[in-house]
């Protein structure tokens, strides 16, 4: 089975959401606590930064009959 081309093996990729950074900018929170900037853990990658690549679905390979 070949690598996946998407995560290059790794399995996951960076959030989408929180382009990798694991958090998000909360306006509420900002509007809370007076703040500049309210941050919160990405809610779709749950803080870690990366979901489980979609192609490969985490295996880091992809079967030779997708196409």
């Amino acid at each position: 089975m070949p690598i996946c081309a998407r995560c290059n093996g790794k399995g996951s990729i960076d959030c989408l959401k929180c382009e990798g950074r694991g958090v998000v900018e909360d306006r509420q929170l900002e509007l809370i606590t007076e703040t500049n900037r309210g941050t919160q853990a990405c809610p779709q990658c749950r803080g870690a930064g990366t979901v489980t690549c979609p192609d490969c679905e985490g295996s880091g390979k992809v079967d030779d009959n997708d196409e």
